[in-house]
């Protein structure tokens, strides 16, 4: 990959859209060009800018509550116009398409069922953690702050993050830390932490995300690694190993009492 290609894939490696073969190529690309990862970090800038709360307008209550009653009323009012429609095509043509509805509705069921357990959003963050895991140990940058100490590691991530990452001690449990990263997941910036089981590295991600209070662990495989995922007081956990999944169960179980 040149300089040329990698601007063009930067803004979709930024938002997590690049499959695992052009994450892994752009980012050996960023590791050997220093213009281009001026670039990247530009850009990064440039998004960590546009959050300031200061630069979005905050309407009156009353505006809201006037926006708020029209999206009712026109939602209210489609909603409406199709029941109406549907119920004049039952009418007319039941006999004829009932079986035929009879697979829509179960299909429409399980599409529902399938997007709701595994979102676009979460088959991204998948790769990118997956990506991110293989990496680090590949490239021998697994840590950035060496430490089994939280106090050394937690401190380390003040001024490079903006949020503060809890970093547990699990060692009682047999889950050692080793140290901490900066990487980037998500579209941001986020912390990693390393925890050592036996010989298998633990990757763990975290960054603060308010969307979802659901604290339930969801699993899932792939290229011989272990990812499981939940959120626990507005903050997304990631992990991934090559751990077995009922050790890493555990791990994921001491992490949330924590």
């Amino acid at each position: 990959m040149n300089c040329d290609d990698s601007r063009v894939y930067l803004p979709a490696y930024l938002d997590d859209e690049l499959d695992i073969a052009e994450n892994l190529c752009l980012q050996k690309h960023l590791a050997d060009c220093e213009d281009c990862r001026q670039a990247q970090n530009d850009q990064l800038a440039l998004r960590l800018a546009l959050r300031d709360p200061g630069l979005y307008a905050h309407p009156s209550a009353d505006f809201s509550k006037r926006i708020e009653a029209s999206l009712r009323s026109a939602a209210k009012k489609q909603i409406n116009s199709r029941r109406s429609t549907w119920l004049e095509l039952f009418r007319r043509e039941s006999l004829h398409w009932a079986p035929a509805a009879a697979v829509l509705i179960v299909a429409m069921i399980g599409t529902a069922l399938v997007m709701n357990l595994r979102s676009s959003r979460e088959r991204l963050i998948a790769t990118a953690v997956l990506a991110s895991h293989i990496r680090s140990l590949q490239a021998n940058h697994l840590v950035d702050v060496p430490s089994s100490d939280h106090h050394t590691v937690k401190p380390w991530f003040q001024g490079k993050l903006d949020f503060s990452p809890p970093v547990p001690d699990l060692s009682g449990a047999g889950w050692i830390l080793i140290g901490g990263r900066l990487d980037y997941v998500d579209a941001r910036p986020v912390a990693a932490l390393i925890y050592k089981r036996r010989l298998h590295n633990i990757n763990v991600f975290l960054w603060p995300d308010r969307g979802s209070a659901d604290d339930t662990i969801k699993q899932e495989e792939a290229q011989g690694y272990q990812i499981l995922h939940w959120n626990s007081g507005e903050t997304a956990y990631w992990v991934v190993s090559d751990l077995n999944n009922a050790e890493l169960l555990k791990f994921a179980r001491a992490l949330q009492g924590r």
